[in-house]
């Protein structure tokens, strides 16, 4: 059962891509309609766990690539056959304002992502022994302060299961089945930040474990 310091988001589609913004502790999600052919923006406040709909709709070929001091930055790309003919955009965040820019900022990343161990090294398998499981991918393992997050995968016929597990002081605190029915690894299972422990779960659902 998963610990009730998990707070949850849900939005009513998939979820595509993330970007945080450190400064501001604004979560931005990328959602896409495939019908309207367009793409929306959803911040989220991580200190009050609200989310606001930015009213500004984006185009298809627009794709969130970071965002710092209240203004996000996008990247545009104007041939599908060609990707490096592409430009950046910087939008303030609360007014929608746009500004082309030539290039994009150095970001100082605060946030802590997960190493990636590969199925066949010799961290791969202390994890494997540690869970008493044969992990059929790579895996996802990060220690933080007291505790130990573990991002695996079990077998479900021909597709996989993804698992989150959490724990504090050597013991358990958490395991939740973060995806189903994927058919191979994905990086960037979680990653955190502060005292937030941050990952989607069901690829629309924004989860926020406070440690």
């Amino acid at each position: 059962m998963a610990s009730s310091s998990i707070q949850k988001i849900s939005l009513s589609q998939n979820i595509w891509n993330m970007v945080l913004d450190e400064t501001n502790k604004h979560l931005y999600i990328e959602i896409r309609n495939e019908d309207d052919q367009n793409m929306q923006v959803i911040q989220i406040d991580l200190e009050s766990m609200t989310k606001n709909l930015l009213s500004s709709t984006f185009d298809w070929w627009n794709k969130l690539v970071g965002a710092e001091d209240g203004f996000l930055y996008v990247v545009t790309y104007h041939d599908k056959q060609n990707p490096a003919n592409h430009s950046f955009t910087q939008v303030h965040a609360s007014d929608l304002t746009r500004q082309e820019v030539q290039e994009l900022p150095n970001w100082h990343e605060k946030s802590i992502h997960p190493f990636v161990y590969e199925s066949d090294t010799e961290y791969h398998k202390t994890v494997s022994d540690f869970l008493s499981l044969e992990q059929p991918l790579s895996c996802e393992y990060l220690e933080w302060n007291d505790k130990i997050i573990i991002s695996y995968y079990v077998r479900s016929e021909n597709v996989f299961d993804r698992y989150l597990l959490l724990l504090k002081d050597g013991n358990k605190e958490w395991k939740v089945c973060q995806d189903q029915g994927m058919k191979g690894f994905a990086p960037g299972a979680f990653f955190v930040f502060e005292n937030q422990l941050i990952f989607i779960q069901d690829r629309n659902e924004v989860c926020v474990y406070t440690g």
